[in-house]
């Protein structure tokens, strides 16, 4: 009996998607108890600008550790993510095309391709870093703007 690479690459991709949405589930609950924590702490009582600057910067840290994993692993693993639909739809609006990602392997590097009428379109070195770079802001403000 033999069985077709296709069907192999696709198992394996849906078993790369549930462990990053594993890992990505684990290491937001272990994110939403220190914030948790950090607001039982404050109570009502004022605080200093220190511990104001303090907590602003310990916040920013954690929007970037959330961005992070949004951005590696469920925008390029193909997740149905409401807060990964918004992203990729505001890169295209952003950017005027849609775009593919594609991960061939895990030890190759990202490609990233235009869809055009013709099909898609690899983008060369500058394209893909001009998207990667306008994905990871606009992850970054939309997880700002998402997070308590």
């Amino acid at each position: 009996m033999t069985v077709k690479s296709f069907y192999v690459q696709n198992m394996l991709r849906k078993y790369k998607k549930q462990i990053t949405s594993a890992q990505l589930i684990a290491r937001a609950g272990g994110s939403a108890r220190i914030l948790q924590n950090q607001d039982y702490q404050d109570g009502d009582a004022q605080l200093s600008d220190i511990n104001r600057k303090l907590l602003d910067k310990n916040r920013q840290r954690l929007v970037e550790r959330v961005a992070r994993e949004v951005y590696e692993n469920l925008l390029f693993s193909g997740s149905n993510n409401p807060i990964v639909e918004e992203i990729k739809t505001q890169l295209e609006i952003d950017i005027g095309f849609s775009v593919l990602f594609r991960h061939p392997f895990p030890n190759l590097s990202l490609q990233i391709y235009k869809e055009s009428e013709f099909g898609p379109i690899k983008l060369s070195g500058d394209e893909k870093e001009d998207v990667l770079n306008k994905l990871w802001a606009i992850s970054l403000d939309k997880v700002n703007a998402t997070m308590l």
